[in-house]
């Protein structure tokens, strides 16, 4: 049975984890779900441009891929719900990689929490200022969001610009993004849109007509989506129109709300004890917090929790071993050193 693009990303997944963590991490990865676990194991294994690159991807679907993966031989089980790739599985994964290769600008953490919103709006101002352009106001609307609808309604009616000028300028600014894609990815992105008197192709639809795998398609369109939103990003100046669809959406700090919460307390100096009885906590629940600050927060200090010494050692021992795996590590630093101080560490020093 061959693979499906969910399976592949899962394959290379658990090649990255390298049988350090169970495979539901990867689920919650991919699904999108926002925990402070999540958020450090994709940074700490290089998998953070996969977060949320499947939505819609169901525990059970999950479920049923890995025992798949199992019975092909494409996977190992390690431990509970802990697998590795087999030489088999190496194998295909490196080939199919070849052939359909995870699209560069692809980006889950970064833009994860605008995408959407950004992408709804977008494409139905196209419609819509595509049909005003035919002075046809009657035409089922491709988003039935009231905000969304609202948005582009007051959008248009804010401008100064005519609706052919309007038109036209997007034209312009998705062109000087969509110039820096593949030529396929660009041709699916525009085949998907829906305009006058045109209903954009599904990604069904878009998969039978270039002989690819459906959720390929979805994360091509992905792709295009993050560099879009990267480009106007980073040259606010060039995109006059495209900005105005990212103006008010939120461009998440790489922190989970509780995480930004605890450094808040964090910077008035009060210990991990203070914090968890302020919050009404577990001290464990906060130190996953100082671990997330670790991660994201370059100037994050860690010596007030690890002292200089005990860094060398986790340092020399994370050397030798090559892992992140916290309990072989622990093994071999001095029994005083916890676990956190090594969470804390690798964070520090030792991720992508």
């Amino acid at each position: 049975m061959p693979l499906n693009y969910v399976q592949l990303a899962i394959l290379y997944s658990i090649k990255q984890l390298k049988g350090e963590r169970t495979v539901f991490g990867i689920y919650h990865l991919l699904a999108g779900k926002r925990s402070a676990q999540t958020i450090q194991d994709g940074k700490i294994f290089g998998l953070s441009f996969l977060f949320q690159s499947f939505s819609y991807l169901k525990k059970e679907t999950f479920s049923t891929y890995i025992m798949q993966l199992n019975d092909q031989r494409y996977i190992d089980p390690l431990d509970e719900q802990k697998y590795v790739l087999t030489s088999k599985g190496e194998q295909v994964l490196q080939r199919k990689l070849q052939q359909f290769p995870f699209p560069k600008p692809l980006n889950g953490w970064q833009f994860a929490s605008s995408t959407q919103l950004f992408l709804s709006r977008l494409t139905l101002f196209i419609q819509t200022i595509s049909n005003l352009q035919y002075f046809q106001k009657a035409f089922l609307p491709i988003s039935k969001n009231p905000d969304t609808l609202k948005w582009v309604k007051d959008y248009i009616f804010s401008q100064q610009y005519t609706r052919q000028d309007l038109a036209k300028g997007l034209s312009d600014e998705l062109k000087l993004c969509l110039e820096k894609c593949p030529k396929q990815e660009a041709d699916l992105f525009v085949l998907h849109l829906t305009g006058y008197d045109r209903i954009g192709l599904t990604k069904s639809q878009l998969a039978h007509e270039y002989q690819l795998d459906e959720h390929y398609v979805h994360v091509l369109l992905l792709g295009v989506t993050h560099l879009i939103i990267d480009e106007v990003n980073k040259s606010k100046k060039s995109f006059v129109i495209l900005r105005d669809f990212l103006r008010d959406i939120h461009m998440h700090v790489p922190l989970t709300t509780s995480t930004a919460k605890t450094y808040m307390w964090l910077k008035k100096n009060k210990t991990i004890e203070e914090i968890a009885h302020i919050r009404r906590l577990k001290e464990s629940t906060i130190e996953d917090h100082v671990a997330e600050l670790a991660l994201f927060v370059p100037d994050f200090n860690i010596d007030r929790y690890v002292s200089e010494t005990d860094q060398k050692s986790i340092i020399k021992a994370f050397g030798m071993l090559k892992t992140n795996q916290l309990k072989a590590i622990k093994q071999h630093v001095q029994e005083h050193i916890t676990y956190f101080q090594i969470r804390l560490v690798l964070a520090k020093y030792f991720t992508n």
